[in-house]
């Protein structure tokens, strides 16, 4: 599942600092790559010592998904009650502590991977869009749908932070709205 350059250790260490700290993409790589407690937690104790690639993390990433949807289960929330199940036993807990949920950890992965699709058909849309149709919009929701044909969503959610992203979503979710009357 994980390709040579990197341990799954690293690789899922990142997904869960990323979600924790609510990191875009671009500030988690950042953090690997300057932030000594960062590389710490990763394992990397030597500045010589390389993190995973972007490519690297992606297809991980990308690979926990399709495993998800394929099978139906969620690896990290079965990696989690695995640990937890461990800790109880260890630390003899009575269970009456809250524990962090691995469900928001995986309903953050889907967020993004939507953010991607919905964007994408937003610009297929918005594309198909004469100038005549565009006028219907005011000036700036014509201004935010030629910035939004413009992006990557991609690199979008890599500079993203959640939040961000949320806000996108909306000003798309508002976009659409107002264009639906005019283009049943």
């Amino acid at each position: 599942m994980v390709t040579s350059n990197a341990s799954l250790y690293q690789l899922v260490s990142m997904m869960i600092m990323k979600e924790a700290f609510g990191w875009s993409d671009l500030q988690l790589f950042e953090r690997c790559r300057f932030d000594l407690l960062t590389r710490s937690a990763l394992g990397l104790y030597n500045l010589s010592d390389e993190i995973p690639t972007e490519s690297t993390y992606y297809l991980f990433r990308k690979r926990v998904n399709q495993y998800n949807r394929e099978y139906k289960e969620d690896l990290f929330q079965k990696t989690f009650e695995t640990i937890t199940h461990e800790q109880i036993k260890e630390f003899n807990v009575d269970g009456k502590s809250i524990r962090m949920d691995s469900k928001l950890f995986g309903s953050n992965i889907a967020w993004y991977s939507r953010y991607e699709i919905i964007q994408k058909i937003f610009a297929i849309f918005c594309k198909t869009l004469s100038r005549k149709d565009l006028l219907l919009f005011n000036e700036d929701d014509r201004l935010e749908i030629e910035h939004l044909l413009k992006e990557e969503p991609l690199k979008t959610v890599y500079h993203s932070t959640k939040k961000d992203l949320r806000n996108k979503m909306i000003t798309i979710g508002l976009i659409v709205r107002k264009a639906l009357p005019s283009f049943k």
